[in-house]
């Protein structure tokens, strides 16, 4: 594999690799399922780093990746890496990257720039460098810029500066990859559509997941589900739906892209999705049982699993919602997983409750805790937070914690396995392991 090192004032074809060094980033604390994910669409020589992974590609297999990862978040193909230590050397080696082999005049641009360590007076000047040097590049071939578009672009350009080196990508994703679509009202506070579905995998992966999976039908329960992200991501990994099946993406705007290939994937994804629906309908190997306190995000979770192509499922009674306090909820079948990302803030305040926060939620979750441990023996509880403390909060002790960040706070996925009796908390100077 050859690394594109640019040479100012010696522009190449980059569009013409067969084979590219790529990044994907996503939350932190995924990065080995993202990598197992992207080897199944044929990522090779991969090196996971803390938020992401970096791989190699074809044209081809990474725009597919970017068309069905459910883990990332951005996915880019390296355009530019060079040894680099001032703005002018990234100014000229940025400025030689043959930026009009991949995109047009017309199209409008925006650019991101990290700061890995770079000695830098200022990361938004050598950010707007970067953009005088597309902007320069394409003056010199046609005696025009582009524009630059900060809201809505048709080509992003994102990259890293460390102290000795630059780096340059051309983002395949646009928007990123965790909007997928389907959503219009978020709620409060909401899950992104990648770390659920990180959640979810972590959850089918498990011993609990894949023992309860054997089972017919294998019952699902999210009591808090807000709008409902953990159910329709759940789904969409049940039921084979491609994440990026309602949305547009980057790559389609690339002078490289060919329409024909578009076709291709959605025709694919097209199929895959019927046949998931077509199973799930037939077999009815699973049930969804979601429910919130709050009637309008009930409506909600109910309109975004219909925009996601569920519908036929929710008037099967295959996956349902209802509008319930989390501590009157029953357990459906004598064996399952819940599986929830418990609120905070105002959510937790019961109706017209006066009392803090924080007063609030500790009575929650003390009341939620004795639920599970009274009323769902058998079950296995897999319950995503920030409170690292949780089997005090809860009085329950997690068998396992799987640490993740959603976005800068860091969280556990805490998996409780349920049984009737007492709470004995652990000798002094123990702890479960991570």
């Amino acid at each position: 594999m050859n690394t594109l090192s640019i040479k100012p004032g010696k522009p190449v074809n980059s569009t013409r690799q067969s084979t590219f060094e790529c990044f994907a980033s996503c939350p932190r604390g995924l990065e080995a399922l993202l990598q197992t994910e992207l080897e199944q669409w044929g990522a090779s020589n991969c090196k996971p780093v803390p938020g992401g992974l970096h791989f190699q590609a074809s044209w081809r297999q990474a725009t597919r990746m970017t068309y069905w990862s459910r883990l990332a978040g951005r996915i880019g193909l390296q355009v530019m890496k060079a040894p680099c230590d001032s703005d002018e050397t990234f100014y000229k080696l940025a400025k030689a990257v043959d930026w009009h082999n991949w995109f047009k005049l017309s199209h409008t641009f925006r650019v991101d720039l990290n700061n890995l360590g770079a000695d830098v007076n200022s990361l938004r000047f050598t950010q707007l460098r970067l953009k005088d040097a597309i902007c320069d590049h394409f003056i010199e071939q046609f005696d025009e810029r582009p524009n630059v578009s900060v809201e809505n672009p048709d080509v992003r350009v994102f990259g890293a500066i460390s102290p000795n080196e630059a780096v340059l990508y051309i983002d395949l994703a646009g928007e990123n990859l965790f909007k997928r679509g389907w959503r219009e009202d978020k709620g409060v506070a909401p899950l992104k559509e990648n770390l659920a579905a990180g959640l979810w995998t972590i959850v089918a992966n498990s011993q609990a997941g894949k023992a309860l999976a054997e089972e017919r039908p294998a019952h699902y329960l999210d009591p808090f589900c807000g709008s409902g992200t953990l159910v329709i991501e759940s789904l969409s990994a049940l039921c084979n739906r491609a994440p990026g099946l309602e949305r547009r993406f980057a790559f389609e705007n690339l002078k490289v892209y060919d329409p024909a290939w578009g076709e291709e994937l959605q025709q694919d994804a097209n199929k895959r999705f019927n046949a998931g629906l077509d199973r799930a309908l037939a077999e009815k190997h699973f049930r969804w049982h979601a429910s919130d306190i709050t009637e309008a995000l009930v409506q909600m979770a109910v309109d975004n699993c219909d925009r996601a192509g569920f519908g036929e499922l929710v008037d099967e009674g295959l996956v349902i919602f209802s509008q319930r306090d989390a501590l009157t909820v029953q357990p459906p079948a004598p064996t399952g997983i819940v599986l929830s990302n418990p609120p905070y803030g105002e959510r937790v305040r019961a109706k017209g409750a006066d009392v803090p926060e924080d007063e609030a939620y500790q009575r929650l979750f003390k009341a939620y805790g004795d639920v599970l441990k009274h009323q769902f023996s058998g079950w296995t509880a897999f319950l995503f937070s920030g409170d690292l403390e949780i089997k005090k909060t809860l009085n329950l002790s997690p068998k396992r914690k799987a640490p993740l960040y959603n976005g800068a706070i860091e969280c556990r996925l805490f998996e409780i396995p349920l049984t009737r009796g007492i709470y004995r908390p652990r000798a002094e100077g123990t702890t479960p392991s991570e």
